[in-house]
């Protein structure tokens, strides 16, 4: 291990995808997974994390939209660094959002380089 890592939240449902993101990631930094947006509030109020990369559909379990609202909004967290990852198109609206409100960006299915390469621009650029 490289010192100490940046613990990262991964806020993600499918299954498969959380295997990939944990082995991409798992050599640069300390990951968390959890599956709904429930359980991500509950971690980000009792850790300090340096990231969070955000599925925004979460199939029943609350959407990232609101977990990065709650994040900005109600915990008064502007200076953690957030990533968005979603497989479907985003409204112009919601584009707009994001823009504001998130450090970045990675379209779904990824590969190891782009992810890891994206969480990395985030962080160095917040």
């Amino acid at each position: 291990m490289k010192g100490k890592q940046t613990k990262l939240l991964v806020v993600e449902d499918n299954k498969e995808t959380q295997l990939l993101i944990k082995v991409a990631l798992r050599d640069d930094f300390d990951v968390r997974i959890t599956d709904s947006a429930d359980d991500a509030m509950l971690l980000l109020s009792e850790n300090s994390f340096g990231l969070v990369l955000l599925d925004l559909n979460l199939n029943g379990q609350g959407n990232g939209k609101s977990i990065l609202k709650n994040i900005r909004e109600e915990m008064h967290n502007s200076e953690l660094t957030v990533v968005i990852t979603t497989a479907y198109d985003l409204s112009s609206e919601d584009k707009k959002y994001f823009e504001v409100n998130a450090n970045g960006f990675v379209q779904k299915p990824f590969d190891k380089k782009i992810l890891l390469n994206s969480i990395k621009q985030a962080l160095v650029k917040n």
